[in-house]
């Protein structure tokens, strides 16, 4: 019988849990969708994430395609504006029939 191996580095799922993982992703994704999109709007939207965890999840989500960050004010204050790319978008439809099927059996 043939032996099977299996490398996670080289997994799809690995790669997309690596892109949607924790606690805050899917929620950044929604907020952003719902035009909750600049930075102090996703801070009072999630009282609980911190500053640094904020900005660590959008950094993420920019190298990952998910985002844009747009600024429109280059001197202070700086206004930035999130917007999520088609990459981004289509994963928030994929996440809205995740949060479906959990509905639907949970």
């Amino acid at each position: 019988m043939e032996k099977i191996v299996y490398d996670a580095n080289f997994c799809i799922m690995t790669d997309f849990f690596r892109m949607t993982g924790g606690k805050w992703k899917s929620v950044i994704l929604y907020l952003i969708r719902k035009d909750i999109n600049r930075f102090s709007l996703l801070m009072d939207a999630m009282p609980t994430i911190s500053k640094k965890v904020l900005t660590q999840q959008l950094r993420e989500m920019e190298q990952d395609g998910l985002l844009i960050r747009d600024v429109l004010v280059a001197k202070a204050p700086m206004v930035v504006v999130y917007h999520l790319t088609e990459k981004g978008k289509s994963l928030r439809q994929l996440i809205d029939g995740i949060i479906k099927w959990n509905k639907h059996y949970f």
